[in-house]
């Protein structure tokens, strides 16, 4: 019987394993950060979309509003409540724009 090897037997080497792995396993968290940061900008993006429809909605109710209806104050604090949730949404897209672009362990630039 005539063995391919000539016979020869050689013992695999760990750390190469080990590279090879780590460097899969960098490459992996790679790819998972460069696809949480696009999902930080997506749902910015959302966001910024979000506000300006309350703000158009705050003004529908601010036009309600001045044409003298008997319900103007309670259309005006819902032309409030709108802006309040057009700010609060441009404020979360801000935050997470700056989070998408701080990079992995908030360093920015990476």
């Amino acid at each position: 019987m005539v063995s391919a090897d000539n016979g020869l037997h050689a013992e695999p080497d760990l750390q190469v394993w080990g590279a090879e792995d780590a460097l899969r396993s960098g490459q992996r968290a790679e790819r998972a950060w460069l696809l949480a940061r696009a999902a930080q900008r997506s749902a910015a993006t959302s966001l910024d979309h979000s506000a300006a429809s309350h703000e158009r909605t705050a003004d529908a109710y601010d036009v309600a509003a001045d044409r003298n209806n008997p319900g103007a104050d309670e259309y005006r604090r819902h032309a409030a409540r709108h802006r309040e949730f057009a700010r609060e949404d441009r404020l979360m897209a801000r935050r997470l724009r700056r989070m998408a672009d701080a990079g992995p362990m908030g360093i920015a630039g990476l």
